[in-house]
């Protein structure tokens, strides 16, 4: 049974997420550099960990575009996280990006590297 979101905290996220192995998301180098990790990957025992991270991004985050895709997001030091699951119960995968690599215009997600987004 995965606990109430309002007992996970910014600490225990930030102790998990900090423990992972991230992989540089090659195929997005060009338009959207980011990493991630994938819960087959680390082990399905982290099911109930990957479930409550995204629970805590919907709660505690906020709500962004990237292209045309609205999500939830939330920052921790100099990284934003997010999942990309309709349901927090199917995330297997949290992904994170430089903040200062992209800039928030219109409450939609920019990287710096391109201009040409929309």
């Amino acid at each position: 049974m995965v606990q109430n979101i309002n007992e996970y905290t910014e600490n225990e996220f930030r102790i998990f997420i900090n423990q992972l192995e991230w992989t540089f998301a090659k195929t997005y180098a060009q338009k959207g550099p980011h990493e991630y990790v994938v819960l087959k990957k680390v082990g399905l025992h982290y099911k109930d960990e990957f479930i409550k991270i995204a629970q805590f991004i919907r709660n505690k985050g906020f709500k962004a575009f990237y292209y045309s895709r609205e999500g939830f997001y939330y920052r921790i030091e100099e990284n934003y996280y997010w999942t990309m699951d309709e349901k927090a119960e199917e995330t297997d995968l949290i992904n994170r990006a430089k903040w200062d690599d992209y800039e928030l215009i219109n409450n939609s997600w920019h990287w710096k590297g391109n201009k040409n987004m929309t």
